[in-house]
């Protein structure tokens, strides 16, 4: 029975660690909206959810796998060829846009920071419980969740969940300055997916608040709706007929 105790309560602080990751890498991924430098913010959010897949998979003792997941994590051109050029024709289009990109981004950051937050965790939390349950996504399954995953997430109503992350946030003083500073890093430093996200102290006290907040039973209860959500959409792709 000891032995059973003590693996459930090793799970309980895997998983606790798993969404302090999440949500620190959320936070530190939002802030990149107050950076003023063309394509530091999606280098800084591109870095973070990779962090956060990989992570995940670590967890799971399938580190090696990281690249296999790009679908889900990145963009939906990440890797291709076809991607990188359509990117750098877009390259003289972003940089026009990006002042005024980056005014709507600040603007709306009231909602747009918990959001990706709550991104973020979902993000690891879905990877999580697929890789819990002993599957191995190939290629067109990671796809498949990637679509699921978006599905869901436009479907859901995160106005609650919101509010709770404003308000566990807004009891740390500085949070906002002290993220920007750590993506400003994670963007200047090197393209490290297995290691832990450098986060100021107040960064870190934000993520703890925001853990904390998290556990509350109507929160919970929201995530339970975004699984079954994901679980449906994804079942849906996976017994589609056939085109070919």
């Amino acid at each position: 029975m000891s032995d059973v105790n003590a693996a459930a309560d090793k799970r309980n602080k895997d998983d606790n660690w798993l969404l302090y990751h999440w949500i620190t890498a959320g936070i530190v991924s939002a802030s990149e909206r107050f950076i003023p430098i063309p394509f530091v913010d999606d280098v800084v959010r591109d870095r973070c959810r990779r962090r956060i897949v990989s992570k995940t998979l670590v967890a799971h003792g399938q580190g090696e796998r990281l690249a296999e997941f790009g679908a889900y994590y990145g963009n939906e051109s990440s890797g291709c060829l076809t991607g990188l050029l359509t990117s750098a024709g877009k390259v003289p289009l972003k940089l026009l846009l990006f002042p005024v990109r980056k005014f709507v981004a600040i603007v709306t950051s009231v909602r747009g920071v918990p959001l990706e937050v709550t991104r973020s965790v979902l993000l690891g939390r879905t990877l999580h419980r697929i890789l819990a349950k002993g599957e191995s996504p190939g290629a067109s399954q990671v796809a498949e969740m990637r679509s699921a995953f978006e599905q869901a997430f436009a479907r859901i109503d995160l106005r609650t969940v919101r509010a709770v992350i404003s308000d566990a946030l807004r009891r740390v003083s500085s949070w906002k300055s002290a993220a920007i500073g750590s993506a400003r890093e994670m963007a200047r430093g090197d393209d490290a997916p297995g290691d832990d996200i450098v986060a100021a102290s107040q960064v870190q006290a934000g993520a703890t608040e925001v853990q904390s907040a998290l556990q509350q039973p109507e929160i919970l209860n929201l995530f339970s709706e975004f699984d079954d959500r994901f679980d449906l959409a994804l079942s849906e792709l996976r017994n589609r007929p056939s085109t070919v």
